[in-house]
């Protein structure tokens, strides 16, 4: 699947996206944060758009984290490394430290565990969050 969305729209996570669907059409559209939110965890190919809805990028295929790699995070973390949290690792969701969109590697020294409740905290805007020196992650609201 391929979502467009203008930069400018990425960048400042304004308005929408539309979905192109495997005939190319344009499907229904999704704000900023949830093109972000699925593209975290779906082979979403992210296409950003200009003013003149020219390309500019074109998305990397290879963003999600392979088998190999969810195994050796779920040996390392073993549960969700939100702060006090126990969900198991097995249950959680990767999440990449720093943004795939914005060049983040898809290795296991950048990627984290986060149960859904977490994970869904790292891409809310309202919340920012810290790493603690034991791996773990502290959120805090913004005032």
């Amino acid at each position: 699947m391929m979502v467009t969305i203008t930069e400018e729209s990425l960048i400042k996570r304004l308005a929408t996206g539309g979905l192109i669907d495997a005939d190319l059409s344009a499907g229904d559209n999704l704000s900023a944060e949830a093109i972000r939110r699925l593209a975290c965890n779906a082979g979403i190919i992210p296409v950003v758009l200009g003013g003149k809805g020219e390309i500019l990028d074109l998305g990397r295929t290879r963003r999600l984290f392979s088998p190999a790699q969810r195994k050796a995070m779920a040996l390392r973390d073993k549960t969700c490394r939100g702060e006090g949290c126990t969900v198991p690792a097995p249950w959680c969701e990767v999440h990449h430290l720093k943004p795939w969109s914005q060049g983040g590697k898809t290795d296991i020294a950048h990627g984290i565990h986060g149960c859904n409740h977490h994970h869904h905290l790292l891409h809310d805007p309202n919340y920012t969050h810290e790493i603690l020196p034991n791996g773990d992650i502290r959120f805090h609201r913004r005032r």
